[in-house]
């Protein structure tokens, strides 16, 4: 009889595979058995997982919701049997990531991270299009918006916002726009990270509540039962240290 785990990795197993078939033949049992377990998973959480048909295999919502948890749970597992292999190690190799172009404002944070782990090489691609992380070989990539590659586990890293901003000194010599129309009467640009020079006083904030559109900083990289160590090393040093929103 499968124990929980058991049951789990034949549901993430199936649900990457599509088929109880492959699946059966990947952890060395019979398709019936896989079947089995992921009905009893189903009966005991109270929900179906997958829809099933003789032609085709598909994810429910819960089921894409569970898979990514369970995605977690063994990425977990998998990283504390890679911590005691890896404790003595010095990490090493290239690490291919992908940026937006306006991710060249992070440089400074991956500059430190260079700079920590000198013996991580950094392979960096800038780009906008949407990137196919797990074909074209990405370790980690970072990327706005909702995610929808179930191949991928990601983390959050800030939130962004839009901000019309101005110098105190061009205000005092055009005035204060005080709504969206006023702007056509004054000269704009587009600009994108600006935070540090509203703290600082260089620039100042306008029409903020008629701004509503915002969105999310995410670092993605492929779901795996083994996480590389630099590239666990690359997201835990994002999280700590980039300040976003």
């Amino acid at each position: 009889m499968m124990d929980r785990l058991g049951a789990l990795n034949a549901f993430m197993r199936a649900a990457e595979t599509c088929s109880f078939v492959a699946t059966g033949r990947d952890l060395g049992i019979s398709a019936s058995a896989v079947g089995k377990a992921i009905a009893r998973l189903e009966e005991r959480l109270g929900v179906r997982l997958l829809h099933r048909s003789t032609r085709s295999m598909t994810l429910t919502a819960e089921g894409t919701t569970f898979l990514d948890h369970c995605r977690r749970i063994f990425d977990e597992v998998d990283a504390a049997e890679a911590m005691l292999f890896q404790a003595s190690d010095k990490p090493s190799g290239v690490l291919r990531v992908s940026l937006p172009i306006a991710g060249m404002l992070l440089m400074p944070v991956i500059a430190a991270f260079m700079k920590t782990w000198p013996d991580i090489r950094m392979d960096i691609d800038f780009t906008d299009r949407m990137v196919a992380v797990i074909e074209e070989g990405f370790d980690a990539v970072i990327r706005t918006g909702e995610i929808a590659d179930t191949r991928l586990m990601h983390r959050k890293l800030g939130v962004f916002r839009h901000r019309i901003v101005a110098s105190p000194a061009y205000l005092a010599q055009h005035g204060t726009p005080l709504t969206p129309e006023d702007l056509l009467d004054h000269a704009c640009l587009p600009p994108f990270a600006v935070n540090r020079k509203i703290e600082a006083g260089t620039l100042v904030p306008l029409l903020d509540d008629m701004l509503i559109d915002a969105g999310s900083f995410r670092v993605l990289w492929p779901a795996s039962r083994y996480l590389p160590h630099k590239t666990r090393l690359f997201i835990d040093f994002l999280t700590e240290h980039l300040v976003l929103g």
